[in-house]
């Protein structure tokens, strides 16, 4: 993941649609103008001002999904319900 320098810069990424994240378990999403934060099986939303003042301080990263597939798998998987 890479390391975003400030505050400013997350929000940056987010407006581009991008998906931060402060610890690999929470994540920051921007939708209709209002950051959505989603959180150990809890979601709420501020404004962007509100959550820029309160996060101020957090280390953020730019969430990147890794989607890597294994083939062996997938071939054994595709296999088995083409019977």
């Amino acid at each position: 993941m890479q390391k975003l320098t400030d505050i400013r810069e997350a929000v940056s990424y987010l407006q581009e649609g991008d998906i931060v994240t402060s610890n690999g378990k929470d994540f920051y999403v921007l939708k209709n103008d209002k950051v959505h934060i989603y959180s150990n099986g809890s979601h709420y939303s501020l404004e962007l001002s509100d959550f820029a003042r309160l996060y101020n301080k957090n280390t953020f990263y730019l969430y990147e999904e890794s989607a890597e597939i294994d083939e062996t798998k997938d071939e054994a998987y595709y296999r088995y319900y083409r019977k």
